[in-house]
């Protein structure tokens, strides 16, 4: 008796009996007649018992291919449901390990936010694995590196901190300085001077946005920085090192940043600035020794506005300008003889410049200028053009 009331009775063996005796009485029966009505042997006869073969052989065939028909249908629809199964069971093999990439990602990202530097160091290792397993993922990883870097930065060298805190700075600079080489070396790592890409650089389709970032000590020599790097306000501590280095993309962003710190030197000697439409300095303020020996600029735009240099020597000796836009108006700059300004831009004295914050306030300062007497003194005039900038111009690109 069934749940649902309704009585099944199990076939008896009996009823198999019947079933075979039943055909096989019905073959004895077909045959009887068969021999009634051809069985004399005339001629007629034998030609209507290959008729009746000839149909019985038809039906026979007829049966088989629709038996055939009937296994194809049948192993068709296994097939489909097999493909079905399969489709399922990789669906579901890549929801798992999507869940189980998001759930590392997120587990990793969460570590950066520990209070113990280990473990966010221990997060920054876990993200860089699973970028470099995972292409799909680098974007995002990126993005909390430099959101990182973008977060505020306690100097440990500050004055009036305790022991306890001072170590607790010093490691999270340590955590910082790992940032800037897992950048150095999975995004500014891509080809350069003719090396073939490593199996680290992670690809062109990133977005390295610094804005506002402090960067200590950063070291990018002879790197080809990511073209979709930003650096716009940013804060450069210490040692900076471009030198060597090549910047590519559509626009070269400094604008606003900030180079300082003590013992603070920058160098982009023998630096390339060939960004398709904009290099920018704008507003850049340099409170330190900056070296632009023999720096390449090749942009379409190349603008120093309203910067400031406030360190005791600055040279752009050797530095060549193939740019049809130039700009360093409102540069403001002490008088010192140990600087060496662009071919054609020379130091002058203003009423209305007073030493900046971080300048030597013993020395005379002012802007530099393009005197229209440069070329009669028999310096040949560089190819380039002084304005001031439109203030839709001057924002950051």
């Amino acid at each position: 008796m069934a749940e649902d009331g309704v009585q099944l009775r199990p076939l008896p063996a009996s009823s198999v009996w019947w079933i075979l005796g039943g055909l096989l009485g019905l073959a004895a029966v077909v045959t009887t007649v068969l021999l009634l009505a051809v069985g004399d042997g005339s001629e007629g006869d034998k030609v209507r018992l290959e008729a009746i073969r000839l149909a019985g052989t038809i039906v026979l065939g007829t049966g088989g291919g629709a038996a055939l028909f009937v296994a194809l249908r049948r192993q068709r629809a296994t097939e489909l449901d097999l493909v079905h199964k399969l489709a399922e069971a990789k669906a579901a093999q890549h929801d798992a390990e999507q869940r189980r990439v998001t759930e590392l990602y997120t587990a990793a990202a969460e570590q950066l936010g520990h209070e113990s530097a280990a473990v966010r160091l221990a997060g920054l290792y876990a993200l860089q694995r699973l970028g470099q397993d995972h292409p799909e993922q680098r974007r995002p990883i990126v993005n909390v590196w430099c959101a990182y870097l973008r977060m505020p930065f306690r100097d440990p060298a500050a004055e009036g901190l305790d022991e306890h805190e001072r170590a607790e700075r010093r490691q999270e600079l340590q955590v910082r300085l790992t940032v800037q080489r897992l950048l150095r070396e999975h995004v500014h790592s891509g080809p350069h001077e003719g090396e073939p890409v490593v199996s680290r650089f992670w690809g062109d389709d990133l977005d390295v946005d610094l804005t506002g970032a402090t960067l200590y000590e950063l070291n990018l020599r002879g790197c080809r920085i990511h073209p979709h790097t930003i650096f716009t306000e940013a804060q450069f501590l210490g040692p900076t090192l471009f030198n060597e280095a090549t910047f590519t993309g559509e626009h070269t962003s400094f604008f606003r940043a900030t180079f300082t710190g003590e013992d603070a030197v920058v160098f982009f000697d023998d630096a390339t600035f060939k960004s398709e439409r904009t290099t920018s300095f704008v507003g850049v303020t340099f409170n330190s020794n900056t070296w632009f020996l023999r720096a390449a600029f090749t942009s379409e735009r190349t603008w120093f506005n309203d910067a400031t240099f406030t360190g005791e020597r600055t040279s752009f000796a050797g530095a060549t300008f193939n740019c049809g836009d130039i700009a360093f108006d409102d540069v403001v700059v002490p008088s010192t003889p140990l600087h060496i300004w662009p071919q054609g831009w020379i130091w002058q004295a203003a009423d209305d410049v007073e030493a900046p914050v971080g300048g030597d306030p013993n020395v005379a300062w002012g802007r530099l200028v393009q005197p229209s007497a440069a070329s009669s003194q028999g310096t040949p005039k560089p190819r380039q053009r002084a304005r001031r900038l439109p203030s839709a111009e001057r924002r950051d690109r």
